[in-house]
């Protein structure tokens, strides 16, 4: 089943046809074309991102040639003056001219934009999530780490007030938080610090440590284009940013949790070489398992050694109710003959008695301590990750909504993937 097509390749298509086109064109011609679902609120804001991005990386495919006016770039007709927009800033307060009715409910459905700057695969369920008397912005998961994350808004510059809300919900979230973010448009020194001084001084094993970071929230457009919004860390745990450090040590012989980092940083470059855009996740865990990809929620797609030296591909079912996981797992398993056709693999159905979750799964013979087989082991997991993907997500958001919208309460217990 072929995957949707990304907002670049699409927007690209658009202006392969010829011609000048906004980005309002652009939307209205993928739209009309059927090139791919327009889905989102902002769709229009979507497609000026990744086109502004993609001029800023320079790919020779997009050419601006007037205020907010796209042309494809490769064998265009050349010109002998080239225009050229300034980039400009926009006060946040004229896009979302309120915190809480305009820009917490943006950001809810607008996720994307704070995993991708982040490097972590996230979801954001909830706002104005409680927490006793008190009401959190943003209440989510932070899929890569396998624990919650919360987000605290402002649209001023940060204040005292607003870090004692980020640590009274931190703590006051049940499980408590493990990653933690605060975005403003303007973080004053002594804040950056504050966040600095907790990533220093916090510690934790590795499935159970705590991240501060702190997010600049800036907006920014050429002449008329529509508006683009644009994520800048400010502060950030030390190891986000000296992972590479880490890799290296690990190759050097480290210990096996560097080990894994080593290797899943290593796997991460691969796919974005060999697949772009497969996952959001840049951020390497050291842990022997990834969450690569989150189909719904509840349902994610992992990789793993796991014990008797086996490498695993699977897609682990989590909905926080037993009674709601089984009714993914077998309406999962009665296309099991279509999907392991179109995988062309013999699947593991395995619903887990006497657990919460339920997991199917690939696996064949691999090693952490095993170096020399971990190039075959990357390219194993590249292919299977992408037709995991392919195969798996449509299926499951096209399984009845009454699975996901029934009232069940959750269950005590939490789980972590793979963790054996």
């Amino acid at each position: 089943m072929a995957q949707p097509k990304s907002w670049l390749d699409s927007a690209l298509e658009v202006l392969q046809k010829g011609g000048r086109r906004t980005v309002r064109d652009i939307v209205s011609d993928i739209e009309q074309h059927q090139i791919r679902a327009v889905t989102g609120q902002t769709p229009e804001a979507t497609v000026g991102a990744v086109l502004y991005t993609a001029l800023q990386d320079g790919d020779p495919r997009v050419r601006l040639v007037g205020p907010g006016l796209f042309e494809y770039g490769i064998n265009s007709p050349a010109t002998s003056k080239v225009t050229l927009g300034r980039l400009e800033s926009v006060p946040p307060r004229e896009i979302w001219p309120d915190e809480a009715r305009n820009f917490t409910p943006w950001m809810l459905d607008n996720a994307a934009y704070l995993g991708e700057v982040l490097g972590l695969e996230i979801e954001l369920e909830a706002r104005e999530h409680p927490i006793g008397p008190y009401y959190l912005d943003l209440f989510g998961r932070d899929i890569s780490n396998q624990c919650v994350l919360i987000v605290e808004n402002q649209l001023s510059t940060t204040d005292h007030r607003h870090l004692g809300q980020l640590l009274t919900y931190a703590a006051g979230t049940k499980p408590q938080a493990g990653t933690i973010v605060w975005i403003a448009p303007e973080f004053r020194d002594e804040h950056r610090d504050a966040l600095n001084f907790l990533n220093s001084r916090v510690r934790g094993e590795s499935e159970n440590q705590i991240r501060f970071f702190g997010v600049e929230l800036g907006v920014v457009r050429i002449g008329n284009s529509v508006p683009a919004p644009q994520f800048t860390i400010v502060a950030a745990p030390s190891d986000w940013s000296e992972q590479m450090a880490e890799v290296q040590a690990a190759a050097a012989g480290g210990t096996r949790a560097q080990a894994y980092r080593a290797f899943w940083t290593r796997y991460l470059t691969a796919l974005d070489k060999s697949a772009p855009q497969t996952t959001k996740v840049r951020s390497a865990p050291a842990a022997n398992w990834i969450t690569a990809n989150y189909l719904r929620k509840g349902v994610s797609l992992n990789l793993a050694f796991i014990g008797g030296g086996l490498l695993t591909t699977e897609i682990y079912i989590d909905l926080g109710h037993r009674t709601r996981n089984l009714d993914v797992f077998y309406g999962l398993k009665d296309s099991a003959q279509e999907i392991e056709s179109e995988l062309g693999q013999t699947l593991l159905w395995d619903e887990l008695p006497g657990r919460r979750a339920c997991r199917i799964r690939l696996s064949r013979p691999g090693e952490i301590t095993r170096p020399d087989d971990h190039d075959e082991l990357i390219a194993w997991l590249i292919e299977n990750q992408v037709k995991f993907k392919q195969v798996f997500r449509s299926r499951v958001e096209a399984l009845p909504s009454e699975i996901w919208d029934r009232g069940i309460p959750e269950d005590d217990a939490s789980e972590l993937p793979s963790g054996e």
